[in-house]
């Protein structure tokens, strides 16, 4: 009697079972490390364009003459306010990425090294 080849149902369904499991345990746990990444590229450039503020500040006498460029990450919108004497740089989780409706989905720094929030920082 000659023995058929090959992989039957019930050994397919098996192995489909394995990866959904090892699917479900790993995707979280990728997903969280994607916006750790994410996070600490938005706390790198605020403190990047923070200092870029100071050099202005001992240069010109103030905040106000430093012009920020297009300095999006990928995942966050950076926008700066500043006058004379103080600037308040932040970073927000652009719409529909991975780091929006997170709990550092918007994060700043000002002229006094303040962060907010300080959980995320």
């Amino acid at each position: 009697m000659e023995r058929n080849k090959g992989f039957t149902l019930i050994e397919l369904l098996i192995v489909i079972a394995i990866i959904g499991i090892l699917t479900a345990i790993v995707l979280p746990s990728y997903q969280e490390y994607i916006r750790t990444s994410n996070r600490i590229d938005a706390q790198l450039t605020l403190t990047r364009l923070a200092q870029e503020f100071e050099r202005s500040s001992a240069r010109q006498g103030d905040y106000s003459t430093y012009v920020l460029g297009a300095e999006d990450t990928v995942t966050y919108e950076i926008t700066a306010v500043s006058d004379d004497d103080t600037f308040t740089i932040t970073a927000t989780a652009i719409e529909g990425s991975v780091n929006d409706d997170y709990e550092c989905d918007e994060m700043t720094i000002n002229q006094a090294g303040q962060t907010t929030p300080s959980d995320c920082w």
